[in-house]
């Protein structure tokens, strides 16, 4: 099974995802909490999908999403605040929207559409 790529900040969520996606079968993922460490983890690495909060201590991942659509890398957008989002950035639209709060079965289910469209 591929790389699942959790790009979230806050440290409950993240382990509540982690979780998830364990009890949901995918056993590979990897958790990171900056854009700047999702950019340099990248350069080496191609992820099957992500689940990605859009604003992380160190701004906005704008330029991680860009990267994950140029390599046709399904992903959710796990957002307090999506609508506003893609409003002021476009490319956020191209993944599946999930808002904050969301139970396991939604995140399994946003995660489940966004690999069916790659």
């Amino acid at each position: 099974m591929s790389t699942i790529l959790i790009l979230e900040d806050e440290p409950f969520i993240a382990l509540d995802l982690e979780e998830t996606l364990v009890e949901s079968g995918h056993q590979d993922h990897v958790t990171l909490s900056t854009c700047k460490d999702a950019s340099a983890w990248l350069d080496a690495h191609t992820p099957a999908a992500a689940i990605i909060d859009p604003r992380l201590s160190d701004g906005i991942c704008t330029t991680v999403v860009r990267r994950l659509s140029d390599l046709g890398v399904p992903f959710v957008v796990y957002s307090g605040e999506p609508d506003s989002l893609i409003e002021n950035e476009p490319v956020f639209g191209k993944g599946e929207m999930l808002g904050k709060p969301a139970s396991p079965d939604q995140v399994s289910a946003a995660l489940s559409r966004a690999l069916q469209t790659e």
